[in-house]
């Protein structure tokens, strides 16, 4: 994916040149045309970007660029005319099929050793698709942006929010700094020390900076030693253990750029990390290069044994019952945070726990709170006995409390005003908010969020296209979890259709798709949940090898011989996968709640593998704890508010974006 194609699915931006002076009546007039365009693909411009498009160059080409940012599928299903076909088929004929179509890929390569490119695919009735299905989600607005802030206002956006950037948001700060001045680099804090890692790398390892100029820069960008010392080992480790001279120099120059106090402390934080560091200090030569008296007497004790680490220091003051225990590990509110179940299973009350660290709540990350309240509000039966349950809850009544300190704290745009929730397409109660296990292949609206499905959708299609120049096996799953404890599976070594399920055929070839259906009137009498699984089965280890894997899941009314299988307008999401693992848990509808969420886990093994949902502590508890503490009163209708808060992009000047803000989370 280019960069343009990632500012589309990651952000919900588009780039526009803007040159025309003044619009007129024919350019407003061509721009809500073009608009009505993008209605049809399932997006649309604010009032204000349409006034904006119609001054841009770009106002004749713009809808077939955004198309050009979709995903298709390219290719019919081994039965074109599905679901029909597949409901009145034998099964005696759909295996025989299946089973020819297996000898024509592995078996013809078994038995001759030769490629084959392309399977043998039974002939049948193939209707031409004329009709598309009505419009069945709501429109997802797009951001104009000009063109000069291509690169500022993403790798702002990005690098500012307090949270792990996924992995095509890295591929996106890797483009952003080819194309930014120092100075912009300089300005930007990094506020999140992992995402710091690729910006320090990209700029230590760029030959056409000078060696002073990398020094400034990287001083400005890492606030101490502690952060040389991460971003030092993510360099060392892509550079497979080897840095040229000038480049250990300069590593020398940096941590000696920062006071020997600052150097002294970040070198033993952890036993662990101790080790890691004296193995990292060997491959920058230090002693040979560092020209501070200081620093190398930091170095010459850590190597002697003589530094205790921070951490060692903590557990030793535990173990042995010190009573100033607590007020040092208070000294670091985040690791305390960190820590609070090894301090609870050493004797700490809840209310000693508490009176530490509610002073130093406004200095923890709501990320992480927020992370430890759904983690620890989790139900009985996630957890290992009553003892560990009812553990859970003190900790959960201590981290719960302290979130409600950090979020007063805050300062939002919302603080003392009047807000209307306008989210028609969200169940905020059944969604949750993912912070340190949000899912690598991104998106704008991000893993864990509940998309309500209309009650006129039927059916809920998941579906997966790939194509590659060798031939590639992509499979597509689904397990139901039924009301009554059973287990229902769809797939290429299961049912092919069951119930209230369809599978459109196991394809082995490039150039391919497959689709599963889920008819969600016909399970709501006895399925609860029905998840959706995508393997790479084989021609390569991992999706992000393969030319274009496209999957999503969508909302479908009509189904025919002639109506179009795949409809962008009516895609809840869709994703091209990337990543460095060959299966994921993509997503899974709740079908007595009727809604569907982007699961987006990755794993190792396994077709169908279970789902542990956990929206325990959901956006709606969060929405609630966060407008009380920050004195909001919610309004009962958008004309009495004076803020609407919308999940995704706003529209109107009134409208505050709930992800655009990160939840308000910073």
């Amino acid at each position: 994916m280019n960069y343009d194609s990632l500012l589309f699915s990651e952000l919900r931006m588009i780039c526009v040149h803007s040159s025309v002076t003044e619009t007129s009546d024919e350019r407003i007039a061509l721009a809500i045309t073009a608009n009505d365009e993008l209605l049809s693909l399932g997006f649309t411009l604010s009032p204000s970007d349409i006034v904006k498009l119609s001054v841009s160059d770009d106002l004749y080409s713009f809808p077939q660029r955004v198309r050009s940012y979709i995903g298709d599928v390219k290719a019919k299903p081994m039965y074109p005319d599905f679901p029909s076909q597949i409901i009145d088929m034998d099964d005696a004929v759909f295996r025989f099929h299946q089973l020819v179509h297996y000898l024509s890929t592995y078996g013809v390569e078994e038995i001759t050793g030769t490629g084959v490119s392309k399977g043998w695919l039974p002939k049948v009735k193939d209707t031409e698709k004329t009709q598309s299905d009505d419009k069945l989600l709501n429109a997802k607005v797009l951001q104009l942006i000009d063109i000069s802030d291509k690169y500022k206002l993403p790798y702002r956006k990005i690098l500012t929010r307090t949270e792990r950037i996924d992995d095509k948001q890295k591929l996106m700060i890797r483009e952003c700094l080819k194309h930014l001045d120092h100075d912009y680099i300089s300005s930007v804090k990094v506020t999140f020390k992992q995402n710091l890692l690729d910006v320090f790398n990209t700029i230590f390892t760029d030959d056409d900076l000078s060696a002073s100029d990398k020094l400034d820069i990287l001083h400005l960008i890492c606030q101490h030693t502690g952060d040389v010392w991460k971003c030092m080992d993510y360099a060392l480790t892509h550079a497979k253990f080897h840095f040229r001279t000038s480049q250990k120099r300069l590593i020398v120059k940096l941590f000696e750029s920062y006071p020997a106090e600052d150097f002294k402390a970040n070198l033993i934080l952890s036993n662990k990390k101790a080790k890691r560091t004296l193995l990292m200090l060997k491959y920058i030569d230090f002693n040979e290069y560092s020209r501070s008296k200081a620093h190398k007497d930091a170095v010459s004790a850590l190597r002697s044994g003589a530094l205790d680490s921070w951490e060692s220091r903590a557990k030793y003051l535990v173990q042995t019952n010190d009573p100033e225990a607590i007020n040092y590990y208070a000294q670091r509110p985040g690791i305390m945070l960190r820590n609070l179940t090894y301090l609870f299973r050493h004797g700490y009350s809840k209310i000693e726990l508490s009176e530490k660290l509610t002073p130093q709540a406004d200095t923890l990350k709501t990320q992480t709170l927020i992370s430890l309240v759904s983690h620890f509000s989790r139900p009985y039966k996630c957890w290992n006995g009553g003892a560990t349950y009812a553990e859970a809850l003190q900790i959960c009544d201590v981290v719960t409390s302290l979130l409600s300190l950090k979020l007063s704290a805050l300062d939002t745009v919302i603080k003392g005003r009047k807000v209307y929730i306008d989210m028609p397409g969200f169940d905020l109660k059944q969604s949750s908010i993912r912070t340190s296990n949000k899912s690598s292949e991104g998106g704008y609206i991000r893993c864990g969020l509940a998309y309500k499905i209309p009650e006129n959708v039927r059916i809920v299609r998941f579906f997966v296209y790939w194509n590659d120049k060798t031939r590639v096996d992509v499979d597509l799953h689904t397990s139901a979890y039924n009301l009554d404890g059973s287990r229902q599976l769809i797939g290429w070594n299961a049912d092919f259709k069951a119930d209230a399920f369809a599978f459109s055929g196991d394809i082995t070839h490039s150039d391919a798709a497959e689709y599963i259906d889920i008819d969600l009137e016909k399970g709501k009498s006895f399925v609860d949940t029905v998840t959706a699984n995508i393997n790479l089965f084989s021609g390569y280890n991992t999706f992000g090898e393969i030319d274009e894997c496209y999957v999503g899941a969508m909302a479908v009314s009509k189904t025919g011989e002639n109506v179009k299988l795949y409809d962008p307008k009516n895609c809840f999401f869709t994703h091209y996968l990337t990543g460095k693992y060959k299966c994921i848990n993509y997503g899974y509808v709740d079908v007595q709640n009727r809604v569907i969420v982007f699961d987006g886990v990755e794993n190792a093994h396994g077709y169908y593998d279970t789902m542990i949902r956990n929206n325990s502590f959901s956006l709606y508890d969060y929405l609630e704890m966060l407008f009380k503490a920050q004195n909001v009163i919610k309004a009962d209708s958008a004309d009495e508010a004076d803020l609407i808060l919308v999940m995704g992009k706003q529209s109107n000047d009134n409208e505050i974006s709930l992800i655009d803000n990160n939840f308000f989370m910073q």
